[in-house]
């Protein structure tokens, strides 16, 4: 039965609708090759691009070439933006340095962290979907995050994948050493090798490397992010734009660049026209699909309860075998460190024992030798005693010895200048004069030898070095002289004879200073000591004479008291010795040991 309303053909419906579309994909090339006729044939901005190798998302080929996903689809956005690309090799760290730098304009392939987002814009047009995965030699037996525990994982430096991973690692207590790379190569070789037991890197950078050094991934995977673009903090936004808005239309169609290079480098198929007739099979599918996660979800959530379960029964299972393993290793340790002390105990014993037989030998030893040393401190104390009465003995022959030489000497000078006074004017009076200067002279000697005798007779003391300065200076003429004391509150331990020294000291300025009208006489205390210097402006005293003028047989007026002087000094070790500047000055330093000195409080 024929009608008069035509019904059209489902078939050649089809076939129109087919040829309608094919006609529009036609006339869309066309629309493209136009723009790209009318596009000016060089590039208006040079934009610089980092490449790192993130193989197959950012590379370098074996010619050399940038090759990879984020290369394709930013040569198709900037072909269409009029943009040169510049394309800058480094490792990941190198191209975050050039972008702080202002060295490269657009960072490709990195994921926005909240860290990041302080130093650096984003695109907000995801443009790539990954994961963070860990990779193993097979056999590994790493099949969890707790087979990671103790081990060694290497990471590219600086890849968020790597700091995802300590991050992930610590949330399980799961203690990790993570080794730092500079590229991906470098990861891949040094756990193929053995240098270390793991890799984490994005599941995308995996896919080709981890065949080539003979790696399989593992089960163990997380962090899932959004790769996009990254430019400096305020700069260049206009790039990000142009890129979002390039992946976003890329994206809603199947044949567009973006999708193309999703298809050749990851194997995604790009999304295609669903015929109408297939509406309801999909529909069907989909709910299938819902109620399919649904029961999943139900599944996996039942899985996770029981494997956390399991997983708390396995870390108190680890902890009582731990903590038992320790207990008997420290029971072990105790045990031996008691035979140790047992063993050294016995030892200690034994040595005690010979230690008191050696102490008793001793003691007996010590009490004979304390014997002989109290008969020979008898012995010692009887002949001092007799040493000392010989000495004052012979120091008061000397002195009336002294006491007549000097009396006949007086006597005698005194015939002279009688005589002098008699026969002035001849050759006699000339032999007179000369004979009371040796006379003179050999009184001198004999003042000098006087006090060489009681050298060492008096025990030494304490003595106030200002008081005995002073005492030496009243018995000479200091009238036209200036000085400068500082003695103040110091006391030295020596001969009673000191201010002899003193005395000598300062004829000496007296007698050789010529010219001198300033003496200075202070101290200062150093490491060693104290040093009390004795300092005149006048000529001082030649190089070689320095030494010289402290021996005995020196010829020069008065030379003989310095000798005695440093002999008087020495008996309480106490130094002297001449360390002024020719033509500056003479100066002597008294040199006292610690021992020798003390300072009163003022």
């Amino acid at each position: 039965m024929q009608s008069g309303t035509h019904t059209p053909n489902p078939r050649v419906a089809g076939k129109r609708k087919s040829c309608v579309l094919h006609r529009a994909f036609i006339l869309g090339i066309a629309i493209l090759l136009l723009a790209a006729l009318v596009t000016p044939a060089f590039a208006e901005r040079d934009v610089k691009i980092a490449l790192t190798e993130l193989k197959p998302s950012l590379y370098t080929n074996e010619r050399g070439v940038p090759a990879g996903f984020f290369v394709d689809v930013v040569e198709d956005i900037a072909q269409r933006e009029g943009w040169n690309v510049i394309w800058i090799s480094g490792s990941l760290t190198e191209s975050w340095g050039r972008l702080d730098a202002g060295e490269i304009d657009i960072m490709p392939a990195v994921t926005s962290t909240p860290e990041r987002q302080k130093s650096y814009d984003f695109g907000n047009e995801s443009a790539l979907s990954v994961w963070s995965q860990v990779y193993a030699r097979p056999g590994s037996g790493i099949n969890t995050i707790l087979d990671l525990d103790g081990k060694r994982v290497a990471s590219v430096r600086g890849a968020q994948s790597g700091i995802g991973f300590l991050d992930y690692a610590e949330k399980f207590n799961v203690n990790v050493t993570l080794l730092d790379m500079d590229t991906p190569g470098a990861v891949f070789s040094a756990t193929a090798a053995g240098e270390a037991d793991a890799l984490v890197v994005y599941n995308t950078a995996a896919q080709e490397d981890a065949k080539t050094y003979g790696l399989a991934a593992t089960p163990v995977m997380f962090n899932p992010v959004q790769m996009t673009f990254a430019v400096q903090k305020g700069k260049n936004s206009d790039l990000l734009v142009a890129l979002d808005r390039g992946i976003a239309q890329g994206k809603t169609s199947p044949s567009s660049p973006y999708n193309r290079a999703m298809q050749k480098w990851y194997g995604i198929e790009a999304g295609s026209t669903i015929p109408p007739w297939l509406f309801w099979g999909l529909g069907g599918i989909a709910f299938l699909a819902v109620l399919f996660v649904i029961m999943s979800l139900i599944l996996k959530r039942e899985v996770e309860k029981k494997t956390a379960e399991l997983l708390n029964k396995n870390e108190d299972l680890r902890a009582e075998i731990q903590s038992r393993k320790l207990a008997e290793e420290e029971l072990r340790t105790r045990n031996e460190e008691l035979k140790t002390a047992y063993e050294r105990l016995r030892e200690t014993e034994e040595r005690l024992r010979q230690n008191l037989m050696e102490i008793n030998a001793a003691y007996e030893q010590i009490s004979a030798t304390e014997e002989e040393l109290r008969h020979n401190f008898h012995e010692l104390k009887k002949n001092e005693q007799a040493l000392l009465e010989a000495r004052k003995k012979l120091s008061m022959l000397n002195s009336l010895t002294f006491d007549e030489i000097k009396n006949a000497i007086f006597s005698i000078n005194g015939f002279i200048d009688l005589a002098k006074n008699e026969v002035p004017g001849t050759k006699a009076a000339d032999f007179l004069k000369r004979s009371g200067e040796i006379l003179h002279s050999v009184l001198r000697s004999m003042q000098s030898a006087k006090k060489f005798q009681d050298l060492g007779i008096g025990k030494p003391l304490w003595q106030d070095a200002n008081i005995a300065l002073l005492n030496a200076i009243s018995h000479l003429d200091f009238a036209r002289m200036r000085r400068t004391v500082d003695l103040e509150g110091l006391e030295i331990y020596a001969d009673p004879l000191l201010e002899d020294v003193f005395f000598i000291l300062m004829e000496n300025v007296l007698l050789h200073g010529n010219g001198a009208s300033e003496v200075r006489i202070q101290y200062r205390e150093g490491p060693d000591g104290l040093t009390i210097s004795i300092e005149d402006n006048g000529p001082g005293i030649v190089e070689p004479d320095k030494e010289k003028i402290f021996l005995r047989d020196y010829n020069l007026k008065g030379g003989r008291g310095l000798f005695l002087a440093r002999e008087i000094l020495a008996i309480t070790d106490i130094t002297i010795r001449e360390r002024g500047e020719p033509g500056a000055g003479a100066r002597f330093e008294i040199g006292v040991p610690k021992h020798g000195y003390r300072l009163k409080r003022k």
